[in-house]
């Protein structure tokens, strides 16, 4: 029996801010694209009843106002009483830094001014995937066999992208496996949408969406099986030891570079066996 299209849901999207300017202008564009949206100004009332959204957009310029220098990202902190998200994109004046931005579980940052066409992206490819986790529960699943029937599917992703045709025709000569190269974290998470590799060989450090905030996002998609990761970092053991974010991950093998191929093939194979047992390659 045929199954019945179910139009998909519109993207739950919460802007929250003291600039009504900007809050307009955001509002427009993303009532365009037809998401459904809420606007809060800080300080308001909150009663969204049921309501629910998928992805926060928060402001962050109000609450550096009136701090002292060095002080700004202490402040940095949206307050409890929010409704909660999946997702957390901030917008602001000046940068935050990334070990700020991870301990607050962002998935993106935007630098004032920015390009609206470059948050509608990140809004498209983070609605792919709520709508993903919805609709098929076994998306990751069912289909995570390749072409060839049992070879494990691996996902190379590097805004380097010299580098990343290095790692794919280094694993190419030594393993098995199913190649595809992504450039930065937006277009691996739609390639995980697509493509569904068994796992993810991504830069920890990447412009648009580093390899860190990629997992986040598949892990808070709610996915019945995201892929492994292997992380590749300069960072030493004992530097990713002093991160918090970093070690509460324990599906996540890590690679420090420069690094062997061989070392990352290891790396992988481990990777793999994290996996549940369901959507393990075959061989």
């Amino acid at each position: 029996m045929a199954r019945a299209m179910v139009r998909p849901r519109p993207l739950r999207v919460l802007i929250v801010g003291q600039q009504e300017s900007l809050n307009t202008i955001l509002e427009r564009h993303l009532r365009q694209r037809g998401y459904e949206v809420r606007v809060l100004l800080r300080g308001g009332e909150i009663d969204l009843g049921s309501w629910v959204g998928d992805v926060l957009l928060y402001d962050m310029d109000g609450d550096r106002e009136g701090a002292r220098e060095g002080e700004g990202e202490k402040l940095l902190q949206p307050p409890r009483s929010w409704p909660e998200a999946r997702f957390t994109v901030i917008m602001g004046s000046s940068s935050v830094s990334r070990d700020r931005l991870e301990e607050l579980g962002v998935v993106a940052f935007l630098l004032k001014p920015f390009d609206v066409g470059r948050l509608l992206r990140y809004l498209g490819t983070l609605q792919r995937l709520v709508q993903t986790s919805e609709e098929r529960g076994d998306y990751f699943i069912s289909d995570r066999q390749g072409a060839e029937g049992n070879r494990a599917r691996v996902l190379i992703v590097d805004d380097d992208v010299d580098v990343a045709q290095t790692i794919q025709q280094s694993l190419k000569a030594v393993a098995d496996y199913e190649l595809a190269v992504a450039h930065d974290g937006l277009e691996a998470l739609e390639r995980c949408v697509e493509w569904r590799p068994h796992c993810v060989v991504a830069d920890l450090i990447m412009p648009w969406m580093n390899g860190y905030q990629m997992m986040r996002c598949l892990k808070r998609s709610a996915l019945p099986s995201p892929p492994a990761f292997v992380l590749m970092s300069a960072l030493t053991p004992r530097q990713l030891e002093r991160r918090p974010y970093l070690r509460e991950e324990k599906s996540v093998v890590y690679v420090e570079k420069p690094f062997f191929v061989e070392h990352l093939q290891a790396a992988i194979e481990q990777a793999l066996q994290k996996l549940a047992p369901a959507t393990r390659p075959l061989a």
